[in-house]
Parts: C-alpha cells; sequence; structure tokens
C-alpha cells in the first residue's frame, strides 16, 4: 500500500471514529488529506469500501501486534496465554475496530458486512488453532480437534477483547489465575 492509500485510510479513521461513518463525506476526507475527490476515487470505490478497508487495516495492525508480542516465544502454553495477557489488558479495546464490534447503534454494522466480520473473526482462530496444533505436536497438550478447541477459546478470547462483559478487575495474580484456569483444559495430563 503506498503512502498516499495510508494517509486516506487514516484520515478516514479518524473521521469515522468522531463522527461516524454516516456523517463523515468523502469531501471532508478528501480536504483532511489534501486530494481531489478523483484521487480518492482511484483508490477505494466509495464510502463503504473505504471504511471496510480501514477496519481490515486496523485488524491486520492488532494482528501483527499480538504476533510480536509472541515472537519468540516458543513455549505453545506460553502464546494462547500471552494471547489472553493481551485481550484481558484490553489493548485491543481503545481500538477502532473495537469500538465498531461494540457498537450497539449499528452505525457501523451497516457498512461492515458478515463476510469481512468473518474475515478479521477466522485470523484470530487461525492464529489460535496453529498454536494448538504445536502444542499437539510437541506433546504439550492433549490431543483434541485443534479447530473446535480454538473456536472455545476463540469466544472466550471474544468476550474479554470486545464483547459487553463486566470489566475484569483485579491485580496481576487475578489475570494470571484465570489464564491458568482457561487454559488448563489443554494441557495433557
Amino acid at each position: 500500500m503506498d503512502e498516499k492509500a495510508v494517509r486516506i485510510l487514516d484520515a478516514a479513521r479518524q473521521r469515522f471514529e468522531r463522527f461516524g461513518v454516516k456523517k463523515t463525506t468523502m469531501d471532508e476526507i478528501c480536504q483532511d488529506v489534501g486530494i481531489s475527490k478523483k484521487t480518492l476515487y482511484e483508490y477505494f470505490n466509495s464510502k463503504e469500501d473505504l471504511f471496510v478497508s480501514t477496519f481490515i487495516q486496523e485488524a491486520l495492525a492488532n494482528r501483527d501486534l499480538v504476533l510480536e508480542q509472541m515472537q519468540g516465544m516458543d513455549n505453545p502454553l506460553e502464546k494462547i496465554q500471552e494471547l489472553f495477557r493481551f485481550a484481558v489488558n484490553r489493548q485491543w479495546n481503545q481500538s477502532f475496530m473495537i469500538r465498531v464490534l461494540q457498537d450497539e447503534d449499528g452505525l457501523y454494522h451497516f457498512f461492515l458486512k458478515d463476510k469481512y466480520r468473518l474475515q478479521v473473526e477466522d485470523g484470530v482462530l487461525s492464529l489460535i488453532e496453529d498454536v494448538l496444533k504445536a502444542g499437539v505436536e510437541q506433546g504439550q497438550f492433549r490431543a483434541m480437534n485443534t479447530r473446535t478447541a480454538a473456536y472455545f477459546l476463540f469466544k472466550l478470547f471474544q468476550s474479554i477483547t470486545f464483547a459487553k462483559t463486566e470489566s475484569i478487575e483485579g491485580g496481576q495474580e487475578d489475570l494470571e489465575e484465570m489464564i491458568a484456569f482457561i487454559t488448563a483444559g489443554i494441557l495433557k495430563v
């Protein structure tokens, strides 16, 4: 993606965050970036296309952040635990992507069709499944249907990161206890 496309996406995300998709115009985004409408439409076909691209860019940035935190970890259990630490520490809750997924007024859901949401979710699900497969292969995790187990862990991860749940209170010890409880079921006994 070239620099101009990145500038357009950044400006659009800021506008969408502040005013919502419906109230944001393509003219405003053009003005923010300092480009013509023609140039904007060379990159994005519509406001919906721009919004979806913004959402996917944010999702990929979050995925990269998780992968960066896991880099250098060889132990699959540590990787799963790190994923849940990431969720509980609510780093994603501050992101544009999370606000979109939490939007109860439906300001964004019209633009974010299921196929795009599922594409983002499948990325996290695949990440969890790959870690589970490695754990089974290394003999650290019990034999399991890794896709099904990944789905259940993903749903726990999802509920912690962006579902409308009560905030998690407690200190680092409580966090570690919760993570140990979640991951105990996958360990080889």
